[in-house]
C-alpha cells in the first residue's frame, strides 16, 4: 500500500511540473498577444493559447484525483500535494481571468486613450466605450468572487486538536496566504486601470474589492502561536507518560534493592 501510495507521489511531482511547464507556455502566448493590441495590431496566438489552457486544465482535474488518493490513504505528503496543486490550479484561473479579460473580449484597458475629438489618418480601431467598461466588470467580478471564496475558506477554517492536524493546517494556509499577498498585484494592476473608474465602484457595491489579507495574517500568527504551544505542550505530555510508566511498572515492595534510590529520587 505504502509503495503504491509513493508511486503515486512520484506521478504527481512529475505531471505537476510539467503542468507547471504548460502553464507558463501559456502566459507567454498571452503576453505576447497582449503586446499586440497594445501596439494596435490583431492578435495572433489566441487559438493555441485556448488549447493550452484547456490542457492545463485536464492536467489539473487529474492531479485533484490523485491527491484525493493521497489523502484516503492518509499518505504524510497528502497535504503538501494537495497545495503544489492547488496553486497550479489558481495559476491556471488568474491567466484564464486575464485572458478573457484582454484578449478574448479584444480590450486592452490599460492603453484605451480617453475619449476626445481628435482627426488621424491612421486611427486604430477601438471597441465600443460600453464592451470595454463590460469587460473590465467581468473581470473586476472575477477578483471579487476570488476574494470571497477566501474570505469563506479563512472564515470556516479549523484549527487542528493535536499536534499533527495542526501542522498540517499551518502548512495549508502558509500557501493560501501566498496567493493571497500575490493576489495584491492584481488588485493593484486592476485600480491602475482607466476603466477602474468608470465600473470600479460598480463592482465594489456587489462586495468590497479588499483582499482578505488582515485575516490571513492573524490566523497565520495564531497558527504560528498555537503550533509553538502544542508542539511544548506535547513534549511534556511524552515526558509524562514515560514517568506515568515508571511509576506503573515499578515494584512498589519492600523486597526491591532499589527502594532506596527511589526515595532519593523523590526527595
Amino acid at each position: 500500500r505504502l509503495e503504491r501510495l509513493q508511486r503515486v507521489v512520484t506521478k504527481l511531482q512529475m505531471e505537476s511540473g510539467l503542468c507547471e511547464e504548460q502553464l507558463n507556455q501559456a502566459d507567454a502566448l498571452l503576453q505576447a498577444d497582449v503586446r499586440l493590441l497594445a501596439a494596435g495590431k490583431a492578435a495572433q496566438r489566441a487559438a493555441e493559447l485556448e488549447r493550452d489552457l484547456d490542457k492545463a486544465d485536464g492536467m489539473i482535474r487529474l492531479l485533484f484525483n490523485d491527491v484525493q488518493t493521497l489523502k484516503d490513504g492518509r499518505h504524510p505528503q497528502g497535504e503538501q500535494m494537495y497545495r503544489r496543486v492547488y496553486r497550479l490550479h489558481e495559476r491556471l484561473v488568474a491567466i484564464r481571468t486575464e485572458y478573457n479579460l484582454r484578449l478574448k473580449s479584444g480590450a486592452v484597458p490599460t492603453v484605451v486613450p480617453a475619449v476626445t475629438t481628435v482627426t488621424t489618418t491612421a486611427a486604430v480601431p477601438q471597441r465600443p466605450r460600453a464592451e470595454l467598461e463590460e469587460a473590465t466588470l467581468r473581470y473586476l467580478q472575477d477578483l471579487l468572487a476570488w476574494v470571497e471564496d477566501n474570505q469563506r475558506r479563512l472564515a470556516a477554517a479549523e484549527w487542528g486538536m493535536d499536534l499533527p492536524t495542526v501542522e498540517a493546517q499551518l502548512g495549508s494556509h502558509r500557501g493560501l496566504h501566498q496567493s493571497i499577498e500575490e493576489f495584491r498585484a492584481k488588485i493593484d494592476r486592476a485600480r491602475a486601470d482607466e476603466m477602474w473608474g468608470t465600473v470600479g465602484q460598480r463592482a465594489q457595491a456587489q462586495c468590497p474589492l479588499c483582499p482578505p489579507q488582515t485575516s490571513s495574517k492573524s490566523r497565520l500568527r495564531h497558527l504560528e502561536s498555537l503550533q509553538s504551544f502544542v508542539s511544548a505542550a506535547t513534549k511534556e505530555l511524552l515526558w509524562l507518560s514515560e514517568r506515568e510508566e515508571e511509576e506503573v511498572t515499578f515494584d512498589w515492595s519492600h523486597h526491591n534493592p532499589n527502594m532506596t534510590a527511589k526515595k532519593d529520587s523523590y526527595s
